[in-house]
């Protein structure tokens, strides 16, 4: 996918400010979410997870611990970059941009932290869905978190 120059979310992850606004999510707070996912998603053995926008790949690496095999992919350079520092067998990052067809195909993906909707083409956002359909595997589940629901929807305006 070809960046513009409109898409602020191609550099505002790289930029300063992306640390300093989320330094309050920990590794603490990661795995008490996701111990709690998985517990709902109850995968099987061997599953494979995509984390689609892994960020720093803090969720992933609590996904790994529990013996599952996760791709991270992430449009920000440092974040992948900060992310491969944990790589292993089973546990892998990519820069990618989501709305380009996803690498290899999985059991589970997750799209944490409101990490949809920031393209000003809903096309874009189409063909992300479409990806995620593309790339998961026939059973397999979709996870697009959306935060505080009940405060959004309210307000919400549809365009």
């Amino acid at each position: 996918m070809v960046m513009n120059k409109q898409d602020w979310f191609a550099s505002w992850f790289d930029s300063p400010y992306y640390p300093i606004l989320y330094q309050h999510r920990d590794h603490r707070e990661a795995e008490a979410f996701i111990k709690e996912l998985l517990d709902f998603l109850n995968p099987g053995p061997g599953a494979h997870f995509l984390d689609l926008a892994c960020g720093r790949g803090r969720h992933s690496l609590y996904i790994h611990r529990q013996s599952f095999k996760v791709t991270g992919l992430d449009l920000s350079p440092q974040s992948i970059e900060f992310a491969l520092k944990h790589k292993r067998p089973g546990l892998d990052f990519k820069v990618h941009d989501m709305r380009d067809p996803l690498p290899g195909s999985y059991d589970h993906i997750l799209n944490l932290f409101t990490s949809f909707g920031y393209f000003d083409d809903q096309q874009d956002n189409l063909r992300v869905l479409r990806n995620v359909r593309n790339a998961l595997r026939p059973g397999g589940t979709f996870v697009l978190d959306f935060m505080n629901v009940e405060k959004i929807i309210p307000g919400l305006i549809p365009f």
